[in-house]
């Protein structure tokens, strides 16, 4: 999982730098990537106090965003970089798809018995 967390930090990183470089300031669109990159969200119960639950929109919106790499200073010899940048995310879903895999087979194994 500490996998994850360096991938979404370079993510984070690299974002702000992108948009340094094109002269733009950091937009909604970002900040609703950046807040679907956290795993964790709170929920206000009855305006007493938060509870920390899991964000699902981690797994459907934050990790499709986090292995597309997709800056604009990444264009001509610098793409060298966004190939290795490739690479680590293969790694992550190798590594996501057995976590995954060693799961469903804990649930299914434990259930025979």
């Amino acid at each position: 999982m500490a996998f994850i967390g360096i991938l979404s930090f370079v993510f984070i990183g690299m974002t702000i730098l992108n948009r340094i470089s094109e002269g733009a300031f950091v937009s909604l669109a970002e900040v609703s990537i950046v807040n679907s990159l956290l795993a964790w969200r709170e929920i206000s119960v009855f305006g007493l106090f938060t509870l920390p639950v899991p964000n699902m929109t981690y797994i459907t919106e934050g990790l499709p965003h986090l292995v597309q790499w997709d800056y604009s200073f990444f264009g001509g010899n610098a793409s060298i970089i966004m190939y290795f940048l490739y690479s680590l995310s293969g790694a992550l879903m190798f590594v996501l798809f057995g976590m995954i895999i060693g799961l469903l087979y804990q649930y299914f194994g434990r259930a025979k018995s």
